[in-house]
């Protein structure tokens, strides 16, 4: 049996704090993005055969994006709007981008646009906060982080309402444990 780091089944409520890079141009997906899914990285934090492996092939433990998050900018006076968020669990990030219809509409709407620019954010830090510890989502259990990065994902989509989501804008969703958004930083 593997053992992790962190572990959610005995606590009630718990919160979170995530942290997003600063903007990055679309144009970084076709040098690709390095980052892992989420359950990769879970694996490579353990003691397993495939962990080591995994180890050895990035020559240090791999790093995962668990949210992203797409928005505009307007040239003219620099505002932002939000308008996609998702998620990585199972993932890349690269190949969920390349697969995803919402994203290449989004990057074809505004291409030849002169006051619009494209740009997009990566989860670079979820950590979960219960009993004064702080834990990185990384060393949850596969299944416990897959259901705090979409209950997190979810309660961002109900704030901030982005126009190309289309679940989870019209109410909350009830969470596997409930949880507080402690702290979201923007680089």
């Amino acid at each position: 049996m593997t053992s992790y780091f962190a572990d959610l089944s005995s606590i009630i409520e718990y919160r979170v704090r995530i942290e997003f890079t600063p903007p990055m141009d679309p144009l970084i997906l076709a040098e690709g993005v390095p980052f892992v899914s989420l359950l990769t990285e879970i694996e490579a934090n353990t003691l397993t055969a495939t962990a080591k492996e995994l180890r050895r092939l990035y020559n240090r433990i791999p790093y995962s994006s668990p949210l992203y998050w797409w928005e505009t900018q307007s040239k003219n006076d620099g505002s932002a709007a939000c308008v996609y968020i998702g998620q990585t669990v199972h993932l890349r990030v690269q190949k969920r981008f390349e697969s995803h219809a919402v994203v290449m509409r989004l990057l074809a709407r505004y291409v030849n646009s002169s006051d619009i620019t494209v740009m997009f954010r990566l989860c670079s830090r979820l950590d979960v906060i219960y009993e004064n510890c702080h834990h990185g989502i990384e060393h949850l259990p596969p299944d416990q982080a897959a259901r705090v990065v979409t209950d997190v994902e979810a309660y961002l989509i109900y704030v901030n309402q982005p126009p190309l989501n289309i679940q989870r804008k019209h109410h909350p969703k009830k969470p596997w444990k409930p949880f507080v958004v402690e702290e979201m930083r923007f680089r």
